[in-house]
């Protein structure tokens, strides 16, 4: 089973406010999307595998 969403986001030092404002959403729009990966759409998917460094596969399709 691979890490969670939030894992690497604290992995990565990165706040819930920063991942926020990366992906031009409320904060509390992006802890939905911790609790559930699922509901993010390609392009938000993509642009938080690349802010944290991690391939787009280790947190959408890690199961």
């Amino acid at each position: 089973m691979g890490l969670s969403l939030k894992q690497m986001r604290l992995i990565k030092g990165k706040t819930q406010d920063e991942m926020a404002e990366l992906l031009n959403i409320h904060v509390q729009t992006y802890r939905k999307l911790e609790e559930n990966p699922d509901e993010a759409t390609i392009k938000q998917a993509k642009k938080i595998s690349e802010f944290l460094g991690v391939s787009y596969d280790d947190i959408f399709f890690a199961q």
